[in-house]
């Protein structure tokens, strides 16, 4: 029969162990991973050179952990930290969504002439388990996670470019008490942060994935006679061997007062346009013909 000090010598062990592995509630680990670099593998088509400009929505989850505050603001604000840090993305965040169509992506086309929109929503960041036997040792709990649901939508055809869903590495960690803020340092450098902070970087690496292909976008902002003003320019990729194609965009249908998005918006081809003046976030073209352009037509570039 094992002694008395052998069984407590076990327990002891047992009882650092948890501790160190997360057990111990609102710690920091000793031993914590690097964070996963915010690297993206570089895109080689000839879209990839274009600095595209996105909403995105800032996460919403629909059953946040009690213990953790502003988690959806600060898993958006690392997500577009990241995608800025890429030099391939303009983004502006807006507040979050629930719709899952396409009427947000029309919005913020409408009002920040951002072609591109990001929606994410969250689930899965709370902790379950049940009581251990062992009652000094704190209730037993499964390992903390996350799943983010993204969807990325071209708010001026529009039409869904891309979906996924990405789940963080499972850690083992317990609640935190008091609740932490998701923002601050303490959360950042915890197990469960680091992991949730990979899942981000994981999430911008797919969105710009996603979006660096795709062609350069923006609108008509003035007409004077054959000369067009667009609101992109150098900082977006534009160089003066581009040539513009401009595109007229049909208006939503309205019936009886409500305001009916149509499945998509027809755009019909006004032909090409050639750079007279590049700047740095406005162009002016020089139409190739005499077309009847409009304040808030669209343009697009690349392939």
């Amino acid at each position: 029969m094992k002694s008395i000090s052998t069984i407590h010598s076990a327990l002891s062990h047992a009882l650092a162990c948890t501790l160190m592995c997360g057990g111990l509630i609102g710690s920091v680990a000793a031993d914590e991973p690097s964070p996963i670099a915010p690297t993206t593998p570089a895109l080689s088509c000839d879209n990839a050179r274009f600095v595209k400009s996105i909403t995105l929505a800032r996460v919403w989850i629909p059953a946040p952990p009690q213990d953790v505050l502003d988690l959806g603001a600060a898993l958006s604000e690392h997500i577009a930290a990241v995608l800025q840090k890429t030099g391939h993305f303009n983004v502006t965040l807006t507040d979050p969504t629930r719709t899952g169509d396409l009427a947000p992506a029309i919005d913020a086309f409408s009002r920040n002439q951002t072609p591109y929109f990001v929606r994410i929503s969250g689930h899965n960041f709370g902790i379950t388990g049940q009581t251990s036997p062992w009652e000094f040792l704190g209730p037993s709990t499964n390992p903390r996670g996350g799943t983010l649901d993204i969807s990325l939508a071209n708010g001026q055809t529009p039409r869904t470019v891309a979906k996924t869903v990405l789940s963080a590495q499972p850690v083992d960690a317990g609640t935190f008490a008091p609740p932490i803020d998701a923002r601050g340092p303490a959360f950042a450098h915890s197990l469960y942060g680091q992991s949730l902070h990979a899942l981000t970087t994981q999430a911008a690496q797919w969105i710009d994935q996603s979006l660096g292909c795709e062609p350069l976008s923006g609108q008509v902002i003035a007409l004077n006679g054959a000369e067009i003003t667009i609101n992109r320019g150098v900082e977006d990729g534009l160089r003066a061997s581009d040539r513009v194609q401009v595109l007229q965009r049909s208006d939503p249908l309205i019936q009886l007062g409500q305001t009916h998005l149509p499945n998509r918006y027809l755009l019909q081809n006004l032909g090409m346009a050639d750079i007279a003046y590049l700047g740095n976030h406005t162009t002016r073209l020089h139409l190739t013909r005499r077309q009847a352009v409009q304040i808030g037509d669209v343009i697009q570039v690349g392939q």
